[in-house]
């Protein structure tokens, strides 16, 4: 059959016009049932009504200093460019999520992995978790962390034994921080656990998370200053501790979503170039032989060379 582009009905022979035609479909379109759309009025209120919750949480737990939605300040991220960045070789920034919220887990072999990932981290409103004593209570260290935009969180030292904890503070070459390791030291041995410090910390990551933002944790906790000529510590992985994973767990019971742990290594490659390897994000609810904490561990000790891996060598295959 012929179809004539002509908007006449009139038909001849062996030809039909375009609006025959159209009617036809027409009547076939409108003998058939079409499925309609529905809205789930249960699910939109349960939707509006989480939405609610998460903001009042926001606004009850996200910090002072933190409630506007802004990057590391300018002056100081074009610093971080300039100085961090660039020397560094940073891969797998395919792996980190668009848009927060996700939470950066790194090795910590001091303390220049921070300006690094902040740098590798410009364009997320990123926050690195630092001590709230050593950093936090120290004149001119506050003003740092505030510059940078980063939360403190109570430390402990509960994992050392009393021979260790001893030797540890001797081993501190800097008088303010030995204090401040003797303040933890003596609290947990009293029973004087900061549990509304850790709370306030907890409530705060988790409503900065559900705003979108970044969180830098380092597992490892507190420098044992048991390095070589002085260092901090030595370049190795030490066991990590699982604060991160409460964080997680919150944040799921606020919003109802998984929250994306992306395992990051820092270390400084056989050039002497400083590598950042961020990882393929870690999902809170597979099937893990070990903590999310260790699993994340052993992910950054698998980018590592072999001698730094220190305490999960044995679980790299």
């Amino acid at each position: 059959m012929l179809f004539c582009l002509n908007s006449s009905s009139t038909k001849t022979s062996g030809t039909t016009s375009l609006s025959d035609v159209s009617k036809y479909y027409l009547a076939q379109i409108l003998k058939t049932p079409q499925p309609q759309q529905t809205i789930n009025m249960e699910k939109l209120i349960n939707s509006s009504e989480k939405a609610e919750k998460v903001k009042i949480f926001q606004e009850k737990y996200i910090p002072p200093a933190l409630r506007s939605k802004n990057k590391v300040n300018l002056i100081v991220s074009a610093g971080l460019e300039y100085f961090f960045k660039k020397e560094a070789l940073v891969e797998g920034t395919e792996n980190l999520p668009e848009e927060g919220p996700f939470v950066v887990v790194s090795n910590h072999f001091n303390l220049k992995e921070t300006p690094v990932l902040l740098a590798a981290l410009k364009d997320y409103d990123a926050h690195v978790v630092a001590s709230e004593k050593v950093h936090g209570e120290h004149p001119i260290r506050k003003l740092l962390v505030s510059a940078i935009r980063g939360v403190t969180s109570p430390e402990s030292l509960a994992h050392l034994s009393k021979e260790e904890k001893e030797a540890l503070v001797a081993r501190i070459p800097d008088t303010f921080v030995k204090e401040k390791y003797q303040e933890i030291i003596d609290a947990e041995e009293v029973g004087e656990i900061d549990r509304s410090g850790l709370l306030r910390f907890v409530r705060s990551s988790v409503a900065l998370l559900s705003r979108g933002d970044v969180l830098i944790i380092y597992p490892e906790g507190l420098f044992l200053y048991d390095g070589t000529e002085g260092s901090p510590r030595e370049p190795v992985l030490y066991k990590g501790y699982g604060g991160f994973e409460l964080i997680a767990e919150q944040y799921k019971k606020l919003t109802g979503n998984e929250l994306p742990i992306v395992p990051t290594t820092v270390f400084v490659n056989e050039e002497g170039q400083k590598k950042v390897i961020f990882g393929e994000p870690l999902e809170q609810n597979r099937d893990m032989e070990l903590s999310l904490t260790d699993t994340c561990m052993v992910e950054i000790a698998k980018k590592l060379p072999e001698e730094q891996r220190g305490y999960y060598s044995n679980f790299v295959e």
